[in-house]
C-alpha cells in the first residue's frame, strides 16, 4: 500500500511546486518509507528518490531542482513496502529511457503472482533491478507495447490488464503524456480532478484539499486516462471492470485517511469507523466501563462505541505523532520497542478508574495490543493501583485477520497473523486481556452497505477466500 500523486499541466506555474509537496503531504500516512518523484518539462526530465519521509527527501536543493525544470508533468510516490526492499532502487517511481524516449511508473498495490511474473520477464531477457511490482508493471506494459503494438502504451496497458491478476493503480508518464490506470477490479483509490490550470492526481481524495482543487471522479477499474502538455485529455475503457469490484475494505477500516471519502462515496472514511463502533457496541457492550481510543486508528470507533451505549470517552493512551505506523514496519522486535515509543499512559485516569473498554480498529500480529495492555497494567502499578484490579476489555472494530494479504498489505505469511491460528480466546489469554471481541463480519457487512454493495468489496483477510491466483510468499 501506497500513496501516488502527480499533475499533468499546460504551461508551468511556479505554485505547483508547493501544490505538489502539499499532495506528498497530505499522503504522507500512505508509506513512510521512501519517497521518489520523476518530472518532465516536455523536452527534459529529472528524477530523486531516497528513503525517507517527503519532508527529509523533497529538500530545499531537491525543490530547487525541481522549479529550476519547470516541468509540466510530475509523478511521485510516498511508499510502504510489500515487495522488494526499502534502498533507493526498490523505491519507486522507476524509469527506464529506451530509444524511442523516456518513461517512469509509480504503482499502488501489489502483484499476487510476482515471482511468477519476474520469472516470465527474465526468461523474455527483461532485466529487472529491484523485484519491486512497480518495475514488473513498468517493463511488462513497455514490452507489449514495442514488441506486439509499435509502442503503443494504450495497449500495452490493455495487455497488462488481461494478462496480470492483481491490485495496481497507476501513473505512467513520458517527456509529454501521462497514464493515469486501474486495474479491471479495481482495488486501490485512485482519483484525478483540477487545481488551477493543471490536471492533477492522488490515491485519496485528502490529496485534493488545497484551496481551488477539484475532484473530477475515480478512475474507473480497467480504464486509463491520459492527460498531454497541450491539455488534451482521453478516455480508454482497455478492459471491462469486473462484475463485483475488489475494493480494498481495509482502506477506510484502516489505512485511509478519516478525511478522505470511502472510495466514490461521498461520506468520508470517519463516518465508516464510527459505524463500525456503534455495530460493535451492539454485539459486544461493556457495561459501565470507561471507552479509551487507541490513537489514532481506533478514535472514530471508539466515537461510535461509547455513543451507542452511552458510555464516558477519555484519552488514555497518548501518541507520539514522530513515530512510524507500527503496522509499516517490517522487523517485530523492532516493532515491539515502536510501540512503546510510540505510546505513553496518563496514570491519573487508572487512580480514578477500574474498568476500560480499548477499541482499535483490527488486530493483525496482536504486537501492539499486547504491549499496550502490559502498559496499562504497567501504570496502574505507577498509580498505586492493583493491577489486578484494573479491568482491560478489548473491541475491535472489525472482523479477525485470519488471510494473508497479497494486493499491497504487508501480512504476507500466515504464521504472523494471530488470528490464523489461534481461538479469539486463545488470542485474549496471549495478550492478557479481560475479555476480547470482534465486531463480526456480518456487522461488517452492515456497515459497508450503507457505503455499496458489500460484494464489492475485497473480505480476503477477513476469509481468506481470494478473487485472483496468488503465490505464497514467505519474508
Amino acid at each position: 500500500m501506497c500513496g501516488i500523486l502527480g499533475y499533468c499541466a499546460e504551461k508551468w506555474d511556479s505554485s505547483l511546486v508547493k501544490f505538489f509537496g502539499l499532495q506528498g503531504f497530505n499522503l504522507q500516512h500512505r508509506g513512510q518509507e521512501n519517497f521518489g518523484c520523476t518530472f518532465s518539462n516536455g523536452k527534459k526530465f529529472n528524477h530523486f528518490k531516497d528513503k525517507g519521509l517527503v519532508s527529509q527527501v523533497f529538500t530545499k536543493e531537491r525543490r530547487d531542482d525541481f522549479k529550476a525544470l519547470e516541468p509540466l508533468i510530475a509523478i511521485a510516490q510516498t511508499r510502504y513496502a510489500t515487495a522488494g526492499g526499502t534502498d533507493a532502487i526498490s523505491a519507486q517511481p522507476h524509469w527506464l529511457t529506451l530509444l524511442d524516449g523516456f518513461y517512469s511508473n509509480a504503482t499502488n498495490g501489489d502483484l499476487p503472482m510476482l515471482q511468477k511474473e519476474i520469472e516470465d520477464l527474465e526468461a523474455s531477457g527483461t532485466i529487472l533491478l529491484s523485484g519491486n511490482d512497480g518495475e514488473v508493471i513498468l517493463k511488462k506494459v513497455l514490452l507489449a507495447a514495442h514488441k506486439r503494438n509499435g509502442g503503443d502504451l494504450i495497449a500495452g496497458l490493455k495487455y497488462l490488464m488481461e494478462t496480470t491478476p492483481g491490485a495496481y493503480s497507476g501513473c505512467l508518464m513520458t517527456l509529454t503524456k501521462l497514464y493515469l490506470y486501474r486495474d479491471p477490479f479495481g482495488f486501490r483509490p485512485l482519483y484525478y480532478g483540477r487545481w488551477r490550470d493543471a490536471w492533477v492526481f492522488g490515491s485519496e481524495t485528502c490529496a485534493f484539499h488545497e484551496p481551488d482543487a477539484t475532484i473530477e471522479r475515480e478512475v474507473y477499474p480497467g480504464e486509463v486516462i491520459v492527460f498531454d502538455t497541450h491539455g488534451k485529455k482521453e478516455h480508454h475503457q482497455v478492459v471491462p471492470p469486473k462484475p463485483h469490484r475488489q475494493k480494498c475494505i481495509f482502506e477506510p477500516i484502516y489505512f485511509a485517511r478519516p478525511d478522505s471519502q470511502v472510495y466514490e462515496n461521498p461520506a468520508e472514511v470517519g463516518s465508516f469507523r464510527f459505524q463500525l463502533g456503534k455495530r460493535l457496541a451492539r454485539e459486544h457492550p461493556v457495561e459501565d466501563a470507561i471507552v479509551i481510543p487507541v490513537p489514532d486508528s481506533g478514535r472514530f470507533a471508539s466515537v461510535g462505541y461509547a455513543t451507542e451505549l452511552g458510555l464516558p470517552l477519555r484519552e488514555l493512551l497518548i501518541r507520539n505523532p514522530y513515530i512510524p505506523r507500527t503496522f509499516q514496519i517490517a522487523g517485530q522486535a523492532t516493532r515491539e520497542d515502536l510501540v512503546r515509543l510510540k505510546f505513553t499512559v496518563m496514570t491519573s485516569l487508572l487512580k480514578r478508574y477500574r474498568k476500560f473498554v480499548v477499541i482499535d480498529d483490527s488486530l493483525v500480529r496482536s504486537t501492539t495490543m499486547k504491549i499496550l495492555i502490559q502498559m496499562i497494567r504497567e501504570g496502574a502499578e505507577k498509580a498505586g493501583v492493583d493491577a489486578k484490579e484494573v479491568e482491560v476489555h478489548i473491541r475491535l472494530a472489525s472482523p479477525p485477520i485470519k488471510g494473508c494479504c497479497y494486493y499491497g498489505i504487508d501480512t504476507p505469511v500466515s504464521k504472523e497473523l494471530a488470528a490464523a491460528s489461534h481461538s479469539i480466546s486463545q488470542i485474549a489469554r496471549s495478550i492478557h486481556a479481560t475479555s476480547l471481541a470482534y465486531v463480526s463480519l456480518e456487522g461488517l457487512d452492515e456497515v459497508a452497505s450503507k457505503f455499496d454493495d458489500p460484494k464489492n468489496f475485497c473480505h480476503a483477510c477477513f476469509t481468506a477466500v481470494y478473487p485472483t491466483p496468488f503465490i505464497p510468499r514467505t519474508r
